[in-house]
């Protein structure tokens, strides 16, 4: 899939029309990027893995398309959870497999927006619906209630209105435990609009990228503070990436799964943990069940956002050593390998069982592409190859 990055977010660039046959063919979780999610993806460490993970990431907001084509990646149709859901049951309508649970908004609308939907259809398409309490997501009895439920009523489909990134969250700590859903859509106020609870925008609104001014006037004193003060941050930032100076700072986690030293689960995990002890850093919860070694975490905290200033720049086994992946010794036995077979470092590494290919493929591309390692001629502390000749 084509995919156009804004603020460190990938956007899938998918119309409607094909993101709804991949959805069809292979399932998937849904959401839906705008720039109140971008504004928030900055500094929510959680919700921004949540994103990596999901498989379809479709654009939100006509601003953020606006937006797209100005810094030259324009993307191509606005999909929008309100007009997503409406064009999936639409589209799935005849489908007897398809059967959708929803879940959200205040007490009674969820009910209310099921048998409009129904109604609409003509069948019962819509087979449960659940409005839950207020911050439902730190009651377990709660949540093992609504899954028992949405496990029970047979649906294939959940759509959660509960607002980012709540319903984001609580869509990826649970979605193991619903084995019998093959398509997760977070959706936000979607469900108050199929009720009838709350009127949608002017097309017109829409397609010009105001839609957030209608919705400003209908909630101010709830929308004010979003709009008007947290997300404005947004056209700085965008600013900032068209002028190649956006700098964002990758969760360590992020950066650590990135490298292949820990696994989803693994983040996830700690993330969780991470929300009930708040007091201890992600790295060190991780050194503490022994997944990844203090030596490590604090190489990719501390000393990773300075090696583009690093000079000289190093070979290879030098950054692995740094991040306690390798010992001198490993670094030792492998140039002696090396001399003798004229393999590259990193496959001698990988090869040993040392270290893994895409924990090498990671660090050859960052110290390539972040941190401007030159190929290196002169030998380094080890009087060793050069970058070239092990990264050749």
């Amino acid at each position: 899939m084509n995919k156009i990055n804004i603020l460190n977010v990938s956007i899938d660039n998918l119309t409607q029309e094909e993101l709804l046959l991949l959805l069809k063919e292979k399932g998937g979780v849904v959401v839906t990027p705008n720039v109140d999610h971008l504004i928030k993806l900055q500094k929510d460490p959680e919700f921004h893995h949540i994103y990596q993970e999901a498989d379809y990431r479709v654009c939100d907001s006509q601003i953020v398309k606006i937006v797209s084509k100005w810094l030259g990646s324009p993307i191509r149709e606005k999909i929008s959870g309100s007009d997503l859901f409406p064009a999936f049951y639409t589209y799935f309508k005849d489908d007897p497999d398809t059967k959708i649970f929803l879940l959200g908004a205040a007490e009674g609308v969820a009910h209310k927006a099921q048998k409009n939907i129904n109604s609409k259809l003509g069948r019962d398409m819509v087979i449960g619906s659940y409005s839950p309490s207020y911050g439902f997501e730190k009651n377990e009895a709660e949540c093992q209630k609504i899954i028992e439920m949405i496990n029970e009523s047979g649906a294939t489909v959940l759509a959660v209105g509960v607002g980012a990134p709540k319903q984001e969250k609580w869509i990826s700590k649970y979605k193991n435990q619903l084995p019998n859903i093959k398509v997760f859509m977070a959706i936000g106020a979607t469900l108050d609009f199929e009720a009838g609870n709350r009127p949608r925008s002017p097309e017109w609104m829409s397609k010009y990228g105001v839609e957030w001014a209608f919705r400003l006037m209908s909630e101010p004193k709830r929308l004010w503070k979003r709009y008007l003060v947290e997300d404005l941050p947004f056209f700085l930032l965008v600013f900032q990436q068209k002028l190649n100076l956006y700098q964002y700072k990758s969760p360590i986690g992020q950066l650590l799964k990135t490298a292949g030293l820990i696994s989803s689960e693994q983040v996830e995990e700690i993330l969780q943990e991470q929300a009930y002890q708040r007091h201890l850093r992600f790295g060190d919860l991780l050194a503490r069940r022994g997944w990844v070694k203090p030596e490590t975490v604090d190489f990719f905290a501390e000393e990773l956002p300075q090696l583009e200033t690093a000079h000289p720049q190093q070979p290879l086994g030098q950054y692995l050593k740094k991040a306690a992946l390798l010992n001198d010794d490993q670094i030792t036995r492998i140039l002696n390998y090396q001399r003798q077979t004229g393999m590259k470092f990193g496959e001698i590494a990988v090869l040993k069982g040392w270290v893994k290919q895409e924990t090498i493929d990671w660090f050859l591309e960052t110290v390539k592409a972040e941190h401007k390692v030159r190929s290196l001629e002169d030998k380094q502390k080890y009087g060793k190859p050069s970058m070239r000749a092990i990264a050749s």
